[in-house]
């Protein structure tokens, strides 16, 4: 793998035996000195002291009292000041693409990347080839392009790839994850040419006044793309598992989420587990597609448990598709046509309705969680339909729901999330990084109000945020600032209505998250009893400015006891 796996490789390694940290086993820790935020309740507590034993806090509260259950031989931690938390829990990503980004090229637009327009695309691709000697007819990949900031309209297209590199296929994905665009030699390799219909569901871009493929392909038509990645040695899922979760260890979360997992990739997963490789937890979700080959592989028995820090947590369903890509489903036309210039083009359902309908019983008659990608605000009540078809008019029994984006939601909708009980996770960051997308393309109001946690949180409900990483770059802090502040990249202010306090935007990093997998008991705040998963930051989120949340620095995350990152 790179060099860059490498060194990270070898910097979780020498975290792992550095014997200057707490390790499971070894006498207790008491940390003292800082703030201690224990995230229990609705209104910020702290604690003195916390004590960790065996992987586990056995004690939070009064520093005296501390000393005496520390007992003799116990380890010291001064936190000089810093702040300790529970660990981030990921409410949402992508994990394992962590594993394979680190073997592709950064288009982010700026801030968080190079791609500002397709010349910069091509520069950012071109040094990327040079920098890791790709040898000609192999592919090169970048993730991140974003086609709602590209100045004037200028969108990059099969040609442009074509002329900058015409002896590699290139792949370059789309920011949303839901589609990508290929050059000539890509698209060739993946079947697709004038003759390839567009499937039900997908978005197959044409070059004006020809039939031709112009690169950018999407949803169900980019599902055979998405699903044929190349297969890693033994070696390289190793060294690709210690890189992915060091991400994830540097950005505090101590719990991974794997959001639309396939038998092929869940077969990765598990082999690292058995090797002993996971320094953090991994929550597998199968895609609904995938569920039956998956069962024939682990049990419908052995899901919900953690085998070497990985468990299957429930299932995935997507039916619809991205907003900036203007994929998702909704109840009024796009202001800006479609992806490939359709008039009048609301979106379309990934699946038909009826299909959906099925899709959401299977999971309720499997008796397990349910997380469900709905962004427009048409795929949300394609989603309640679904749901209700599913209880059937019985609700009595729980069922752990949650809507996966749910960016879209109208004030109306919100009542039957409260009546049904099911869990909106949002995507905040969207506030920032595509708000000037919505708003072109589907006007101020329905712009202002994406992500409304607030109205959320006030109804009764416990939401969760999350990164959607590698949609955006996994940064819970940058997140949580997000949440609270709800200002654009170019600056304008997003529904302030829909601000959360900075410890409503911590519960849904922590015990809202923890809940979310059925963990509440064993993670998400600081309690006797539960699993030590920490993390110490440079400032107290609840004490800086709210503009300054986004500056604030994870230094150290500790999982079961055990250090796994210090800055």
């Amino acid at each position: 793998m790179l060099k860059k796996i490498l060194a990270i490789t070898l910097l979780a390694a020498l975290l792992w035996s550095c014997n200057d940290h707490p390790e499971i086993g070894s006498a207790a820790t008491l940390y003292f000195g800082g703030d201690i935020i224990t995230m229990e309740g609705d209104l910020p507590a702290y604690a003195e002291a916390l004590v960790v034993k065996e992987g586990k806090i056995s004690f939070v509260g009064n520093k005296d009292e501390a000393m005496k259950e520390a007992g003799e031989g116990h380890t010291m931690v001064d936190l000089q000041g810093k702040t300790l938390l529970p660990g981030f829990l990921d409410a949402h990503s992508h994990y394992f693409n962590s594993l394979v980004v680190a073997n592709q090229c950064k288009l982010y637009a700026p801030p968080a990347g190079p791609a500002k327009d397709v010349e910069s695309i091509i520069a950012a691709l071109k040094a990327y080839a040079v920098a890791h000697n790709i040898p000609k007819g192999e592919f090169i990949i970048g993730y991140g392009y974003d086609d709602n900031v590209m100045p004037n309209g200028r969108l990059l297209n099969r040609d442009d790839l074509d002329e900058a590199f015409p002896d590699h296929p290139v792949r370059v994905d789309h920011v949303s994850m839901h589609g990508a665009v290929l050059n000539s030699l890509a698209l060739k390799k993946f079947g697709f040419s004038a003759a390839t219909k567009t499937p039900p569901g997908g978005v197959i871009v044409r070059k004006p006044g020809t039939n031709e493929p112009y690169g950018l392909i999407m949803e169900t038509a980019f599902m055979p793309i998405f699903e044929a990645t190349s297969p890693m040695t033994p070696e390289q899922e190793i060294a690709a598992t210690k890189a992915g979760q060091m991400l994830y260890a540097e950005a505090g979360v101590t719990t991974a989420h794997e959001g639309a997992t396939h038998l092929a990739q869940l077969e990765t997963i598990e082999r690292a587990s058995k090797a002993g490789v996971n320094i953090i937890d991994v929550v597998s979700f199968p895609f609904i597609t995938e569920v039956d080959k998956i069962v024939q592989v682990v049990p419908l028995s052995d899901w919900g448990k953690y085998t070497n820090g990985h468990k299957i947590g429930g299932v995935k369903i997507t039916i619809d598709g991205s907003p900036q890509g203007k994929t998702a489903l909704f109840s009024t036309p796009y202001l800006t046509g479609g992806p490939g210039g359709e008039k009048n083009w609301k979106g379309e359902l990934t699946f038909p309705q009826d299909m959906v309908n099925q899709m959401v019983k299977k999971v309720y008659d499997m008796n397990v969680p349910l997380t469900l990608h709905c962004n427009g605000d048409a795929s949300i009540d394609a989603f309640l339909e679904a749901y209700e078809y599913a209880r059937n008019g019985d609700y009595s029994k729980p069922w752990n729901v949650t809507t996966i984006h749910t960016q879209f939601m109208r004030k109306d909708q919100v009542p039957k999330f409260v009546q049904y009980k099911v869990r909106p996770s949002f995507y905040t960051l969207h506030t920032y990084y595509f708000y000037e997308a919505h708003l072109k393309n589907r006007g101020y109001a329905a712009a202002q109000y994406i992500s409304p946690m607030r109205d959320a949180i006030d109804a009764g409900l416990k939401p969760t945020n999350h990164t959607d990483f590698v949609v955006a770059p996994l940064d819970q802090l940058f997140m949580l600032w997000s949440a609270v502040n709800r200002i654009s990249r170019a600056g304008a202010n997003v529904g302030l209505n829909q601000c959360v306090q900075p410890y409503e935007g911590l519960q849904a990093m922590t015990i809202n998250a923890a809940a979310q997998y059925d963990e509440a008991d064993s993670k998400g705040s600081l309690k006797a009893g539960k699993r030590a998963d920490l993390v110490i930051l440079d400032k107290n989120p609840l004490k800086v400015e709210a503009l300054a949340i986004k500056d604030i620095i994870v230094l150290e995350t500790i999982k079961d006891g055990k250090t796994i990152f210090k800055k």
